[in-house]
């Protein structure tokens, strides 16, 4: 009787968990995004700037969406991920975006194929200290960067920096992680079109 009563009890508890797992909230996949632009062919004599590579924080090196609750308590989304490492992520939109705001210059990702190493004018390379959203939805970027020439010199001095944007979501209760990543895209872009700025003085 009494092993009849255990395997009732055991049935219900495993019935229980499974329930509990197949009610759990799916996993979602978000990815950062360039400015939108119409696509340019870059001419033959444009120059190669070379992008990375980019240090970033360790709490940041992980698949989760990394949020900063209040009291500096770091939040780690188990259900809102990046569709690619972040460190990666990055590289690829700030190529894009720099690529597509100066019409003389093609940017490559660190690390460069052979066939173009020799080839690159310019060097930035950087540490991203921040980049999350804060508990009230401020969006933070802070980076410290330069650009170095292949004599030697730096073309844009060693500069810190920090963009903010704001998440705004919509009615939607589903929208928050949403608009975050949107204000991180929005960040990047400040970042994108200040290196595109300093760099296009100094070319």
């Amino acid at each position: 009787m009494m092993a009849g009563f255990r395997l009732v009890t055991l049935g219900m508890i495993a019935m229980f968990v499974l329930s509990a797992c197949s009610s759990s909230s799916p996993v979602r996949y978000f990815s950062l995004n360039p400015i939108d632009s119409d696509f340019r062919q870059d001419p033959d004599d444009a120059v190669l700037l070379g992008l990375g590579p980019f240090r970033m924080p360790d709490y940041l090196n992980r698949s989760q969406i990394v949020t900063r609750g209040a009291n500096a308590e770091m939040q780690v989304d188990e259900f809102s991920r990046w569709s690619e490492p972040l460190s990666t992520s990055l590289l690829r939109i700030v190529s894009a975006d720099v690529d597509n705001l100066l019409e003389g210059v093609v940017v490559v990702i660190f690390p460069y194929e052979s066939f173009v190493r020799d080839q690159v004018k310019y060097r930035l390379v950087g540490d991203i200290n921040r980049f999350e959203a804060d508990h009230q939805g401020r969006i933070v970027l802070e980076v410290q960067w330069g650009i170095a020439d292949t004599d030697g010199g730096m073309a844009v001095p060693v500069r810190r920096n920090r963009y903010q944007s704001k998440a705004t979501p919509g009615n939607n209760s589903n929208d928050g992680t949403s608009a975050v990543v949107a204000a991180m895209n929005e960040a990047l872009a400040q970042f994108s079109r200040d290196i595109a700025s300093k760099l296009e003085a100094a070319l």
